[in-house]
């Protein structure tokens, strides 16, 4: 199981590094999320695509990908992920 490919924490450099737009950020995030996936198909059997987007108080988590992009970060996380990997299994990660 692979854990996790989008989350506000532990983020390579260059994915921190880009200031952006949310055009910029999306293509930055789909990047990121093609590269890891595809590097691990056939070894990760299901992804946690999104890991802890909420706070505790259930609000949306102010993180590298909602400001620019919104909530709708989450979904394209998903497709690009899917895209990547047609087999895997897909969830949403969160203690809350």
């Amino acid at each position: 199981r692979g854990h996790t490919v989008v989350w506000h924490n532990q983020l390579p450099g260059w994915v921190t590094a880009t200031a952006a737009s949310s055009d910029e950020q999306a293509a930055v995030l789909q990047a990121h999320v093609t590269q890891e996936v595809d590097h691990f198909r056939g070894h990760i059997y299901a992804w946690d695509v999104v890991n802890e987007p909420f706070n505790d108080d259930g609000t949306w988590r102010d993180t590298i990908w909602y400001r620019p992009m919104g909530p709708d970060y989450i979904a394209q996380a998903f497709r690009w992920v899917r895209a990547a990997d047609l087999d895997a299994r897909l969830s949403h990660n969160d203690y809350n």
